[in-house]
């Protein structure tokens, strides 16, 4: 987990009367980053013998679900855990582990037609993909948002090194604007990206509203937090006695668009009240 993904699990925890050093223990264990250290991770884990494994994110539950089929495993922010594999569906998990399923590359359509919304004269979208899951299902989606007027031009980047590339790719081809998809890759170097495309004046439409805090014009997603609180309550559950078996998988439930002002000033856009009528959060 990033530091602040784990800051709100504790937190959640606590509310729900879990507090660290008194009732709970947390044993944390941490990829950096590289995914083929999360087996090694995950046995090491099950080893210690914990009570329930939290898990954020596809590659960690995968992990930890292929290490152990009884230790109960709670996950939360999973791309379709049925095509994962590691349940049956939805309203009957089955097995050792439930959860609460992301919703990201469902809403790239929305995100597209948000920044059409936002920028009318849209001519040329940049949009930042890797070629792991879900991609060209999102790129479709974004492709049938932009319709005939807009040209949707992919940049594909398969680690953080590789921006600075899909940058010059998208300059090459003159784009308005850039779209990030839902890759964890991108929040995690959200203020680079953001970098990057205020040296060529673009604005950018995120995946999550950690990149229109860090600069972005905008962005559409699930409550990330609010995600995360709710698999603490799964957890709480777990510890109380539950089998993740009898715990449906839940989807989220909250959508925020958040509107970044001082973005938008900079780059001399003008928002237009249709846009900030549905922001959640507008930042000035």
């Amino acid at each position: 987990m990033f530091r602040i993904q784990e800051k709100a699990f504790v937190d959640s925890m606590r509310e729900l009367g879990w507090v660290e050093g008194r009732n709970i223990i947390f044993d944390r264990v941490y990829a950096d980053n590289d995914a083929a250290r999360l087996p090694v991770l995950a046995a090491e884990l099950v080893s210690r013998g914990p009570h329930v494994i939290y898990a954020q994110a596809n590659l960690p539950a995968r992990a930890a679900f292929s290490e152990t089929s009884k230790v109960p495993i709670v996950f939360a922010g999973v791309d379709d855990p049925v095509q994962l594999g590691v349940i049956k569906s939805l309203s009957r998990p089955g097995g050792n582990i439930t959860g609460i399923v992301n919703m990201g590359w469902e809403l790239s359509g929305k995100r597209m037609q948000l920044l059409k919304e936002a920028m009318p004269k849209l001519g040329r979208v940049g949009v930042l993909m890797t070629p792991y899951r879900g991609a060209s299902e999102g790129l479709k989606l974004i492709e049938q948002a932009a319709g005939s007027n807009v040209q949707v031009i992919p940049a594909m980047v398969k680690g953080a090194k590789e921006l600075d590339a899909a940058f010059a790719l998208l300059a090459q081809n003159k784009v308005d604007a850039v779209l990030t998809s839902h890759v964890t890759l991108f929040l995690r170097e959200r203020k680079r990206i953001v970098e990057l495309a205020a040296k060529q004046r673009l604005p950018v439409m995120g995946h999550r509203s950690e990149l229109a805090d860090s600069g972005a014009l905008m962005s559409y997603s699930s409550l990330l937090t609010d995600d995360i609180r709710r698999g603490a309550q799964l957890v709480d559950k777990v510890l109380k006695g539950t089998k993740p078996t009898d715990i449906p998988v839940e989807q989220p439930t909250k959508f925020a668009l958040v509107v970044n002002m001082k973005t938008a000033k900079a780059l001399g856009i003008a928002i237009p009240q249709s846009i900030l009528l549905q922001a959640e959060r507008v930042i000035e």
